[in-house]
């Protein structure tokens, strides 16, 4: 899923709202055909259901989709103001705000909500994936009523640990990394941050293409994960940050001087760093059939609110 599928997203997003009424796969299909966007009733069902796990869209009984209140928030914020970069900035937020400093500080955090009778299976499951390595195993439980929220450390902590120690750092990437017997293979997708208003993290969970179970239990799957660059000349002070970081996140790589990272593009003079995604946690608590609500790069935690998950276990 490129650029060209997040615009796709939105103008069927357009349409839904336009219509002021219920309208049904085929009616969005001729709409976006005058729009001059091909799009067949097939591929408009499919792209209905990334909008409705989104939260942009819903059904309204058998007459067709209606746009959310978020929806139309979106479509106000990506399609009137044009944010185009919207995420980037955000990230760029984060990473200024985060003051952690792998002891003490705040960090960058992924909430995930969950039924309260459901919290032990998840943080069992939580921690298979933080062991393989494919999330880190620090984790802030809330009990709220009969609902548990799970804070887990967003890799966009590490880019603000290098901003803070002087190394330039640019998030280009998301994608979906394919596992091979225990190890990362290559992106067999990827998403731009620049140019988005929706949060590909968030695209990637709800098309639901991510195996993460089966990269823990058989050693090859899909995780998702995302990359930044340094410079080339810094490529040395970061490597000393990265291999302090790895207690806090999951598996890190590192690309040659200029060369692509894992099969991601990476700009002449960089180095491409990529990292699997702290939400690859809660994606696994999916795939095993438990319900579970999560947003990517939320909030701030103290990592002194941050606990190894086997704490919360015991």
């Amino acid at each position: 899923m490129r650029g060209r599928d997040q615009r796709k997203l939105l103008e069927i997003l357009r349409v839904i709202a336009e219509a002021n009424r219920p309208v049904g796969a085929r009616t969005i299909s001729d709409m976006l055909s005058g729009r001059g966007y091909n799009l067949g009733e097939r591929a408009v069902r499919y792209n209905l259901r990334i909008l409705d796990e989104l939260g942009f869209t819903r059904r309204h009984g058998y007459s067709g989709r209606i746009a959310t209140p978020l929806g139309l928030k979106e479509l106000r914020d990506a399609l009137i103001h044009e944010r185009i970069g919207f995420v980037n900035t955000l990230i760029e937020e984060y990473m200024l705000r985060t003051t952690f400093d792998l002891s003490s500080g705040e960090l960058v955090a992924n909430i995930s909500l969950i039924d309260r009778r459901d919290l032990e299976r998840a943080l069992e499951i939580m921690e298979m994936v933080a062991e393989s390595g494919y999330s880190g195993d620090l984790v802030r439980v809330y009990h709220k009523d009969d609902c548990a929220e799970i804070g887990t450390v967003c890799s966009i902590t590490v880019d603000g640990l290098l901003l803070r120690a002087g190394i330039p750092v640019n998030t280009t990437f998301a994608g979906v990394l394919e596992i091979r017997n225990g190890e990362p293979c290559r992106f067999s997708d990827l998403i731009a941050y620049a140019g988005t208003s929706i949060d590909p993290m968030r695209a990637f969970m709800a098309r639901r293409i991510a195996r993460v179970m089966d990269a823990v239990r058989s050693g090859s799957g899909k995780v998702l994960a995302n990359v930044r660059e340094v410079p080339v000349s810094a490529l040395e002070d970061a490597m000393r940050v990265l291999d302090r970081a790895r207690s806090i996140v999951g598996r890190i790589a590192v690309g040659a001087p200029g060369d692509d990272v894992l099969g991601c593009p990476v700009a002449p003079g960089r180095v491409g760093i990529a990292i699997c995604a702290g939400v690859n946690a809660p994606v696994a608590v999916d795939e095993c059939g438990i319900r579970i609500r999560t947003r990517p790069i939320s909030t701030l935690i103290p990592y002194g609110e941050m606990s190894r998950i086997r704490f919360y276990k015991s």
